[in-house]
């Protein structure tokens, strides 16, 4: 409508990265599912049609029951968009929050900011 990517867009491309990077995981029998707690943007510049977005994904925090992601976006190295997105860890049957696995927290430190 303004000639450029519409908001909620931002998150769903976030959204992507950060499962990207998720895939990779080590996986364990017992593993809690994670739901998105919190999210929020800080808008540098509306990406327009054919521009190339660069998505950078870094671990800020891995708490007992949760872990923050920020995702910067850049288009031709100027900053785009940088969002924040939080996970809580959950049961899958009781949807409570769990502590997140040792073997995932262990993981994730190699993506700190």
């Amino acid at each position: 409508m303004h000639g450029h990517m519409h908001n909620a867009a931002y998150y769903a491309h976030a959204e992507a990265a950060v499962a990207g990077l998720w895939r990779h995981r080590p996986e364990g029998a017992n593993d809690p599912v994670y739901f998105v707690r919190k999210s929020g943007c800080t808008f540098h510049r509306g990406l327009r049609l054919d521009d190339i977005a660069r998505l950078k994904v870094s671990v800020a925090r891995i708490g007992a029951t949760s872990l923050s992601f920020t995702v910067a976006m850049s288009c031709e190295d100027a900053p785009v968009a940088d969002l924040e997105i939080v996970w809580v860890a959950v049961d899958p049957a009781t949807r409570q929050p769990v502590s997140v696995p040792q073997p995932v927290r262990d993981w994730l430190k190699s993506f700190l900011a």
